[in-house]
């Protein structure tokens, strides 16, 4: 079945819309029960899988407090590009980009820059994951769930980039086309837009930038160098909220705490219990976590609601309530939107 939310402005922006596993070792797959597989892939995995160059445009954040960023972004046109380069299996993921919303069970969203996504990024470039950007050292693991562009993810990875902050990013979409076509690119891009590249271009942003990023083997290899270095280690695992995607993220390791992300995930009464689920796992594993989600109030039509979000969690130990006196801009104006934090009893 194909759902259309059919908001004005879900559409973001115009567009439709350390490392990983060592080189060579086995990605982890887990099964989940009907039978699909749920995966862990390699950087290196995805990488291998992008063209010479990259086009993307630019996403303006601002915070609450009137601080502004810009973030590259990968341009579709420039996905279908590639998707038509790669030859015809690709037929369905191109229709996927071009006339759903999603597809419950088959595409989950990820190619669209989602406008709650806008509102956690936005939050997160003045709060941080422990209430100011400035304390990120607090804590060692981002997880993003529904990552599809990772918007709010690339603003905690720009700040740990500029601050070299050791941190364990992991995200996670219900596609693995997207991560490498989307969520992966993304990540580089802001890399290159934020660190200093000798030799290399640099990606300069402003309001109006876009533009062609060459990628190239030695440009490659920089970026995975510089991961290390900073001790900044990216994950990505594809497949269904359930126990399966559960065990392959990590359970111990991380001293200070979890911060697990998410926008537009509780769509439907069934992705609710399915997310939520899911998050509480997480959330008993560390002490010090929590959760901050994006979503609208009411997913008309398909019956998912914020309301729903805080009955599922208290069903499960959590408490969810939403942040107050956020000022995020544009929250106030359309279909009603919030910013919940979870947290365990």
């Amino acid at each position: 079945m194909s759902f259309s939310f059919g908001f004005g402005g879900d559409e973001a922006d115009g567009d439709n819309a350390g490392t990983s596993a060592p080189a060579g070792s086995k990605p982890n797959t887990e099964t989940r029960s009907d039978g699909t597989p749920v995966k862990e892939h390699t950087v290196e995995e995805l990488i291998a899988t992008l063209p010479d160059h990259l086009s993307y445009s630019t996403v303006r954040i601002e915070s609450p407090t009137g601080r502004e960023l810009f973030l590259p972004r990968r341009d579709l046109h420039d996905v279908r590009v590639q998707l038509l380069q790669e030859g015809p299996d690709n037929d369905h993921i191109i229709d996927q980009i071009g006339t759903s919303d999603l597809r419950s069970g088959v595409y989950e969203g990820g190619f669209k820059t989602w406008e709650c996504s806008l509102d956690l990024a936005s939050l997160l470039l003045d709060r941080g994951p422990r209430k100011d950007i400035d304390e990120l050292i607090r804590c060692d693991q981002i997880i993003e769930l529904g990552a599809g562009t990772a918007l709010p993810s690339l603003v905690v990875f720009q700040h740990a980039l500029l601050n070299t902050i050791p941190l364990t990013f992991t995200l996670a979409d219900y596609n693995d086309t997207v991560l490498r076509l989307v969520t992966l690119p993304n990540l580089l891009l802001t890399w290159a837009a934020t660190t200093k590249q000798g030799d290399f271009a640099t990606i300069k942003l402003d309001s109006d930038s876009t533009g062609d990023f060459d990628l190239s083997p030695e440009l490659i290899a920089r970026f995975l160098t510089d991961l290390k270095s900073m001790e900044i280690r990216l994950r990505f695992l594809s497949g269904s909220w359930s126990p399966a995607l559960a065990n392959l993220i990590p359970a111990s390791g991380f001293d200070y705490g979890t911060v697990i992300l998410a926008a537009e995930t509780i769509y439907s009464p069934e992705s609710t219990e399915a997310f939520t689920e899911l998050l509480c796992v997480l959330l008993k594993r560390v002490k010090m976590s929590k959760a901050m989600i994006a979503a609208k109030r009411m997913y008309f039509g398909v019956g998912g609601s914020v309301d729903g979000l805080k009955a599922a969690c208290r069903e499960r130990g959590a408490v969810a309530y939403e942040i107050e006196n956020h000022g995020v801009p544009g929250m106030d104006g359309g279909v009603g939107r919030a910013l919940v934090e979870v947290q365990m009893y």
